[in-house]
């Protein structure tokens, strides 16, 4: 048995894969994946990454009207309807009973 692995270790270098203690090539490397499987891969990466940023997207989509300030705008619009009519109502007199409006806040 000596005599065999010193024959083998004389004859050939470690590298070249001449010897019977090693294999030509490092297990993995000569493993060919099948495109069908790359291509499955790569579909379910994709789907994967564009679902969350899809939603995120039409999130904004949805409610762009709030990001852009027309939302406040209209608000701030409302607020002055608002405090107009409360004024208006509140120096507004009746003709008949010469009674102005109290308004209880």
């Amino acid at each position: 048995m000596a005599d065999m692995l010193n024959q083998n270790l004389n004859n050939s270098s470690l590298n070249n894969g001449g010897n019977n203690l090693r294999p030509a090539k490092p297990f993995g490397l000569n493993v060919k994946v099948p495109e069908r499987t790359i291509q499955q891969i790569s579909e379910t990466v994709k789907s994967n990454a564009a679902s969350g940023v899809s939603n995120i997207f039409s999130y904004l989509a949805k409610n762009e009207n709030v990001f852009d300030g027309t939302v406040a705008k209209q608000l701030d619009n409302l607020f002055v309807q608002d405090f107009n009519t409360k004024q208006i109502l509140k120096n507004a007199e009746t003709v008949e009973n010469k009674a102005t409006f109290v308004m209880d806040m």
